[in-house]
């Protein structure tokens, strides 16, 4: 049996477990099995923490698909609540460690089963080699890039807030039959070599915007922490948008608020569903 809690954070789903119970070699195969409708408990991915100080732990992201992720607003922020939830820490502030470097989590407010939070996101980066994205002559440091997406030319802004993203500004948000041809084919395009996430960005005014998004190695998704950071750091960019920013999709919204050359400051909640004990056979995992 493995234990854990499930959280969402405006339907982004995450399961949350301590790292003690999963030997290495486990985490992949567990998160793909865990995280699959139906026959598992079902999420958009599966956080990995391990308590390193009072207030200091190692945090890990999983995909659906077992591929792991540099970094996820919402799946921190839902490990964060988790924290506090079982009393690990007693410090409103907490600090993970990451793939993408360290990310600060402050508790704003806390109203079972809701936990409010602002966090520190780092600084994003629109460099070609740390997104990473593959150019050829004459197309480096630009912020929009042409690609050839499904038989037409797209415009893309790329960018990274901790992993690869990918924004394209719509005047109205995709149909899901292009939303799925656009936004898989993106994903798995070429010019990102690990893949990225994809957000529609329609600008509804000077400090609100509406997205929908197609996530790496998940596929649609309710809402997305780093999606909403890296769509309301282009709009700002762009100059469509002014900070702060409100990021709504269908589910709720999250607050981006940045300054060029500062880290991003997201702002938004999480909220528990349901403890449990996984039953996992662990016969035949798969080699790493």
């Amino acid at each position: 049996m493995i234990p854990g809690k499930k959280f969402h954070a405006y339907g982004n789903d995450f399961l949350v477990v301590e790292a003690k119970h999963l030997s290495e070699d486990e985490i992949s195969p567990f998160s793909e099995t865990a995280c699959r409708a139906h026959f598992g408990i079902g999420a958009d991915g599966c956080v990995v923490l391990d308590k390193l100080s009072e207030c200091e732990f190692q945090l890990r992201i999983f995909n659906r698909d077992g591929s792991e992720a540099g970094m996820s607003g919402n799946g921190a922020r839902c490990a964060a609540a988790y924290v506090h939830q079982v009393c690990l820490s007693e410090s409103d502030d907490v600090r993970f460690r990451t793939i993408s470097g360290e990310k600060r989590y402050h508790l704003l407010e806390m109203r079972f089963p809701n936990w409010k939070f602002i966090s520190a996101m780092g600084v994003p980066c629109f460099e070609p080699h740390r997104i990473p994205v593959e150019l050829s002559e004459g197309l480096r440091n630009k912020h929009d890039y042409t690609l050839s997406v499904a038989g037409e030319e797209v415009t893309v802004t790329p960018l990274w807030v901790g992993n690869p993203q990918c924004v394209k500004f719509v005047t109205s948000l995709p149909q899901p039959d292009e939303f799925e041809t656009t936004g898989k084919a993106l994903e798995g395009h070429p010019f990102f070599p690990e893949r990225t996430n994809v957000s529609f960005v329609e600008i509804l005014d000077r400090h609100k915007i509406r997205i929908k998004i197609w996530e790496r190695g998940v596929g649609p998704t309710h809402s997305s922490g780093t999606g909403s950071s890296g769509a309301g750091v282009a709009a700002i960019v762009a100059g469509k948008a002014c900070s702060p920013v409100e990021v709504s999709t269908e589910t709720g919204m999250q607050i981006v608020a940045w300054k060029p050359s500062e880290e991003v400051m997201l702002t938004g909640e999480a909220t528990f569903v349901a403890d449990f004990n996984f039953h996992w056979e662990k016969r035949g995992l798969r080699k790493s």
